[in-house]
């Protein structure tokens, strides 16, 4: 008889050294993979902690495990009688209420399906000219000999100014976006203040305002992407349950805006710890250079080592049964997808750079029917700024001032990344 998991007892992600953010998740890796045990852990508000490999892979795939639903984000909001009061992290839970991280089955699957129309593999490919073109103005500018953060003035500017393009923002939205996304770092703070909450409200506020009339422009216009996405939107017929199933996005600026935190926001990670882990890499930076095919092989491998989610949280929605345990319905798990690649018995010598490994089982984008939509642009996008880099004559070197992490966090975030650019043919 399967018995219940006792999530109490179990050790928490403290006792091995971690707190939140890169800066302490190597050192908890090394310690928490060195014995078999525990299978397990916890977090000191005894949520479920899944960071082996193949129980990441069982909980990934397993139906019972969906979503946290936005009334479980927020539960005195959707409570009944709830105050119509709008309490800090209001507009956070507005926008977010339409992301399809949300969303469990039977909104989830269609809804899905909506944003692969958009931004999928094949769709994604159609997009590389206009992120080409930002990327060829954004290098070019950048003058030889000159030290630069390669976090904001490089990954950032190029989704931002990627995005823009595509949506057809004017430069005053492009400018106040990209305001937005900078505050958006303040939502994976692993201890939020009040204050962080308030900039996060009116940051989110704007940037869901911005998206909302891109989206009218956009379909005025005759935007193919945003009528495509006006027509799928009308077939998702799902009665609102805030509790479990998810809220039906009410409008295409409501889908854009729910949708892309991940695109402006960890698109730019995926580009900036990129590059980080090929610069600590140089054999292997230079081995790309030679030859240009193997660099999806080296992005993915950059970031197996440097992922740009550390943790994301999932939702118990049934009963679930596994390896003579049970873990009932109404808990939530946190999914520790960065360690995942970092397990010693599925990628030996996690912390080397090895363009040899087999890319299967890699956990950068999560697993399941749940795997990240947007992986696709995030991949395009830091492929495309690598091979622009090169093709303007742009080698890239660690400044004398060393990267930095940002502490306390549950994105794999650089807070700050300078680099010194050297030109070997002429431009900028």
């Amino acid at each position: 008889m399967a018995k219940h998991l006792d999530i109490q007892l179990l050790p928490t992600t403290a006792d091995f050294g971690f707190s939140g953010g890169r800066d302490n998740f190597r050192a908890f890796c090394r310690r928490v993979f060195s014995t078999k045990e525990p299978r397990f852990l916890r977090t000191p508000e005894n949520q479920l902690v899944v960071f082996r490999h193949a129980d990441l892979t069982l909980f990934g795939t397993a139906p019972e495990v969906g979503n946290v639903p936005i009334g479980r984000m927020y539960p005195n909001r959707f409570k009944e009688n709830a105050s119509p009061e709008r309490l800090p992290g209001w507009e956070i839970g507005e926008v977010i209420a339409s992301q399809v991280f949300t969303f469990n089955p039977p909104l989830h699957g269609p809804a899905r399906r909506l944003l692969l129309n958009w931004l999928g593999p094949k769709q994604v490919s159609q997009m590389e000219e206009p992120a080409r073109e930002v990327a060829r103005e954004i290098i070019f500018r950048i003058r030889n000999g000159e030290t630069v953060d390669l976090v904001h003035t490089v990954a950032d500017a190029v989704v931002v100014g990627f995005w823009s393009k595509l949506l057809r923002l004017t430069d005053e939205e492009t400018m106040a976006i990209g305001r937005c996304a900078h505050e958006m770092t303040r939502l994976f703070h692993a201890h939020r203040s009040r204050e962080d909450l308030e900039v996060l409200d009116q940051a989110f506020a704007e940037y869901a305002r911005i998206l909302d009339q891109a989206s009218i422009r956009g379909m005025e216009e005759g935007d193919p992407a945003m009528l495509e996405i006006a027509a799928r939107l009308k077939e998702l017929d799902f009665p609102d349950d805030p509790h479990e199933v998810g809220l039906v996005p009410k409008s295409v600026g409501a889908v854009l805006a729910g949708n892309l935190v991940d695109g402006f926001h960890t698109a730019a990670l995926a580009a900036a710890n990129t590059f980080h882990a090929l610069l600590q890499n140089p054999e292997a930076l230079a081995s790309v250079l030679a030859a240009p095919k193997t660099l999806p092989r080296a992005i993915a491998e950059a970031l197996r080592l440097e992922p740009p989610v550390l943790t994301l949280n999932r939702y118990i929605l049934r009963d679930f049964h596994f390896d003579g345990l049970v873990l009932p319905a109404g808990n939530k798990v946190v999914m520790m997808w960065a360690a995942g690649n970092h397990d010693p018995s599925v990628f030996p010598e996690p912390e080397r750079f090895d363009m040899g490994r087999p890319q299967t089982g890699l956990t950068t984008f999560g697993s399941g029917i749940h795997i990240c939509p947007g992986r696709y642009v995030g991949v395009m996008l830091t492929r495309v700024l690598l091979e622009e880099f090169a093709a303007q004559g742009v080698e890239l070197r660690n400044a004398e001032a060393p990267a930095e992490w940002i502490p306390d966090h549950f994105m794999n975030q650089l807070k700050v990344f300078p680099v010194t650019v050297n030109r070997t043919e002429p431009g900028g």
